[in-house]
């Protein structure tokens, strides 16, 4: 069962949260170890940044930007 399309994070989102992980010091290509802290999975932090953002719901990702903003502060 996938998530629909129209409920997946849109490329701006998908966009900004790279931006934002990129400020944070967080890779921007490839997941690693790290990205657990914000909630990725063993088996997603086997595949790319991107990918991982692209699969997240709009909510999931509106989340993920929330706390990185937050963290910035």
């Amino acid at each position: 069962m996938g998530v629909m399309a129209g409920m997946t994070a849109t490329d701006k989102q998908v966009a900004f949260a790279l931006s934002l992980l990129a400020k944070a010091g967080y890779g921007d290509r490839y997941m690693t170890a790290r990205f657990a802290n914000l909630g990725a999975t063993m088996h997603q932090r086997s595949g790319t940044v991107e990918g991982w953002l692209r699969q997240m719901t709009r909510t999931e990702i509106s989340s993920l930007i929330t706390m990185l903003k937050e963290s910035e502060d």
